[in-house]
């Protein structure tokens, strides 16, 4: 990741208004997609792309993504990524007004989440010693941030024991805790 590849210093971080014509990232590639890395003419918007380059980028000693050899730990890495996108629709749908927002899709994305935290909650193993941070662990972790933020499953906890240990060790992370979002911050990403 850039932070522990060493590359903080060499990023620029730009804010992109979703679904908006005037997103900067639309000149560089056409869907408008977030992430994007872009690096000459270098365009990357898939994120398990974009973590991959900046460990070849960077000074890390591990690499933050499973190389191809590894199936189950490239299926791991889709399968925390699938649930990171489920939250982000679902996310993105609650932030709609009320009389906009589709009931189906809410209760869709609901059970989703669900099934991925019991299924989270039975196999994630909780950390006693030096967290590892690779792409799996960063998508699942963002996806709890944002469950957590909008406050989407409010008594997730009580459900999820050992999920909610997990996500305590990552939240208290210092790279987690110093980047996570406040209401303020996201004012601007409301809609």
């Amino acid at each position: 990741m850039a932070d522990g590849a060493g590359l903080t210093d060499r990023l620029e971080l730009v804010r992109v208004p979703l679904r908006d014509p005037e997103n900067p990232v639309i000149a560089f590639s056409p869907l408008g997609r977030v992430p994007a890395l872009v690096d000459g003419d270098l365009v990357l918007t898939e994120a398990r792309h974009i973590c991959a380059y900046l460990d070849e980028k960077g000074d890390a000693s591990t690499s933050s993504v499973a190389g191809y050899k590894d199936w189950r730990a490239v299926a791991a890495e889709a399968q925390a990524l699938a649930f990171l996108d489920a939250v982000t629709v679902w996310s993105r749908e609650f932030r709609r007004p009320e009389e906009e927002r589709s009931p189906f899709l809410l209760e869709v994305e609901d059970e989703q989440a669900a099934r991925m935290m019991a299924y989270y909650d039975k196999t994630l193993d909780v950390p006693t010693g030096e967290l590892v941070f690779n792409f799996e662990t960063l998508c699942l972790a963002v996806a709890m941030g944002m469950l957590q933020f909008y406050d989407l499953a409010p008594n997730w906890r009580d459900d999820y024991p050992r999920l909610s240990a997990w996500v305590d060790a990552y939240d208290a992370a210092p790279i987690m805790r110093d980047t996570a979002p406040s209401a303020a911050a996201m004012n601007l990403f409301t809609r």
